[in-house]
This record gives C-alpha cells, structure tokens and sequence, in this order.
C-alpha cells in the first residue's frame, strides 16, 4: 500500500512544470509589435491629413517709371497741403447777409467773399458824415466871424489913434478879434474829429465785408446765410467762426514724417516721385523743398515738405500721396504708367493647357485660371485672374487640391 502512494506521489512530481522551463504565451509576445503599429499608422494618418504647408506672396501690381528708373532711396506715405492756406473770418460779430462765393471758385486778394448784416454800421456812417458836414459849416461860420472880428479890430486901432473912442473899446474889438480866431481854429479841430468818426464808422463797416487776404480757390464754405459768425480766436477752434477756407493751389505740396534714423538720406532739392492714391497710375515730378529743424520726440520723426514741379488740377489738398525718394531725377513731366501685376514665375502651373495659379482664400488652396503677359526677369505678368492682394502661391505641392485646408507662411 505505502509502495503505491509513492509510485503515485512520483509520478505526479514528474508532470510538474519546473519555472525556468515554462514557455511564454504566443499571445504576450505580439502586443508590442502591434502597439508600434498602431502608433505608424497614426503618424501615416496624421501626416497625410495634416494641412500642407505653403509659402505665399502677396499679388502686388508693378511697373516701370521714374520711381524704378530713378533708384529709389526711401520711400514715406503722407498728405498733400498747401503752404499758404487759412480759414477766412469775418473782423467782427454779426450775421451773415450773403455769401458770394461757392467751393472751387477762384478768388483774388482783396474780393468780397461774403458780407454780414451792416444796418447799424451803415447808419453810423450815414451819422458820421452829417456830423462832418455840420463841423464844415461851423468852420465857414467861424470863418465869417474872424474875418468881421479882424475888420472891427483894425477899425478900432485906426479910431484909438485919432483919439475917437476910449482905450477900452479899443481893447474889446481885439479881444473879439482874437476870440473869432479861436473859434474858427476850434470849428478846423472839429472837422478832424468829424473826418476821423467818419473814418471809425467805415471801418467798422467795411469790417461787415469778408475779403480773401490772398488769390487762391475757394476749398469749402464753412458757414451760410444767417449763420452767426467772428473772428476766430485761436487754431484750436478748428473753424469755428470761419465763413470759407481760401487755399493757394500754387503752393501745394507733399507733408510727410520721416523716421530720423533715415533722414541723413535726404536733403533739400533731392528729387522724388509722387503718386497720389486717387490716381495710383500717374506719377508726379517732385523734389523736397525743406526739412524742418526739429524733430517730433513723441514719434521720433522729423517732417519733410516735397514740392511738385508740375501744377496739375488732379493735384488737390488733403489727397493721400506716396512719396518715393530717388538717387535721380529721369523726368520732369507727368508720366502715367500702366499698373500690372506680377508673380515668380515659379507660382505658374499648367492644366488642360491653361495656365493657373493656386491662391489661398479663407485658408483653402483655389485655383485661378490666368491670362499670362510678358516675362520681366524671374517674374511674370498677369494680366486677368487674380486681384491685387490675393496671396499667391510660390511653389504649390504635388498633392494640393483644390478646396484643401493649407497652412501659410511667407516666401
């Protein structure tokens, strides 16, 4: 019996499985590998899903003319202004009677441009010249007295001598005699005073009329009929009080700021190009008049004035100008030149023989069909299919469609 349990409890310990010879599960040795799979593909997936990345460059129009043949040194954005400018006030209070004058008229120094109510100036010059009147008359009856005076006078001494009246008739007649003298003498004084009322009363009138101090054009009219209206006190009113502002269209020129690390590139009578906003194709012949002594601390600027050489009705104050400072002059004239855009030529592909152009718009790839112009250089010009300012790309991938997301960065 005890033989059979230990033939028994030997052959279990023989089917035991020792540790060190156990076998791993096929299953437990796959895992990493297809974890790592897993993660490629994600990294496939995401790469190719992943919006390309493209450069762009913005479509900007371009072209010859004095600017590029004249090398450009430095380039400032401003205003056109006119050097003999002003706000035209009356000289007193009052309300305005009439205006004769319209925005664009043009004007000579000295001409009535409006005139204000003058019923109370007109009456004291109506006053002041009876006034002047009444002192003349005085005067002749000042006159008529002293000559009279004179006569008795001379008739008294002529008496006195032959002894025919007293000492003191004689003393009276010249004393007469020499009141008249003064009283024509104060009859003279108060036809001055007279004449100097007179001349206060038509100042004062002819403050009523509101004269251009300068020939010029008529810019706007700053106030109308009935309007109450003064001299303007300080700048700061802007216009308050003005009737029109009166500028000399032969004096306008260009006001722009120039940073002062760039200033020692320009000095007087260095020639410039300017081309208005308003008229982008035409380019102005220009030259810089002066530059101011100081500086803006504020903006760290200094303001440059450039003068035209050429008058021009398109040339208007208060128009946006830019300003291209050049190495030298090619032209005096006004010159127009034809705006047309350009791109790298690298930008342009080809598809079912056109040629196209990948634009980004809302952050997608487009296609834009393009009419193609001359080559000038590495770049292209385009006449029709894309506006100024599209972002244009450079070098567009291989697998770019149209309507895919893309990520931009500048060329």
């Amino acid at each position: 019996m005890s033989d059979s349990v230990s033939t028994f409890s030997s052959d279990l310990e023989r089917l035991r499985i020792r540790d060190g010879k156990r076998k791993p599960a096929r299953g437990r040795r796959r895992w990493p590998f297809v974890l790592l799979g897993l993660v490629v593909v994600v990294v496939i997936l995401g790469l190719l899903l992943r919006p390309p990345e493209v450069q762009v460059i913005p479509a900007k129009p371009a072209g010859g003319g004095p600017a590029e043949e004249g090398g450009v040194i430095l380039t400032a954005n401003g205003y056109i202004e006119a050097r003999h400018q002003t706000a035209v006030a009356a000289r007193t209070t009052g309300r305005l009677a009439e205006v004769y004058v319209e925005e664009g008229d043009p004007v000579e120094k000295g001409q009535i441009v409006a005139r204000l109510i003058d019923d109370d100036e007109q009456a004291l010059v109506r006053q002041a010249e009876a006034n002047l009147a009444l002192s003349k008359a005085r005067l002749e009856q000042a006159r008529a007295a002293e000559a009279d005076a004179e006569r008795r006078a001379k008739r008294r001494v002529n008496l006195l001598e032959r002894n025919q009246i007293s000492q003191e008739e004689h003393d009276t007649a010249l004393t007469e005699a020499e009141t008249a003298r003064a009283d024509r003498m104060a009859a003279e004084a108060g036809i001055r005073v007279a004449e100097a009322e007179l001349d206060a009363a038509r100042n004062e009138l002819e403050k009523t009329r509101v004269t251009a101090p300068f020939a010029g054009v008529v810019l706007r009219k700053d106030a109308e009929v009935g309007e109450i209206v003064g001299p303007i006190m300080t700048s700061n009113t802007a216009r308050a009080g003005a009737v029109v502002t009166i500028a000399d269209m032969t004096t306008l020129e260009v006001g722009v700021d120039i940073n002062e690390s760039y200033i020692a590139r320009l000095s007087a009578n260095v020639p410039a190009d300017v081309v208005l906003d308003a008229h982008p194709d035409v380019h102005f012949p220009a030259e810089v008049r002066s530059i101011y002594p100081s500086a803006d601390r504020d903006k760290a600027t200094i303001p440059v004035r450039v003068r035209f050489l050429v008058e021009d009705v398109r040339i208007r104050p208060d128009l946006g100008a830019k300003v291209s400072f050049l190495q030298k002059r090619t032209t005096t004239d006004v010159v127009t030149v034809r705006k047309v855009i350009r791109v790298p030529e690298s930008a342009i592909r080809a598809k079912n023989g056109q040629s196209i152009v990948w634009v980004v718009r809302n952050g997608r790839a487009e296609e834009a069909v393009v009419t193609l112009g001359d080559k000038v250089g590495s770049e292209v010009e385009v006449a029709a299919g894309i506006n100024e300012g599209d972002q244009v790309i450079v070098k567009s991938p291989a697998r770019l469609r149209r309507g895919m997301r893309v990520r931009v960065s500048a060329a």
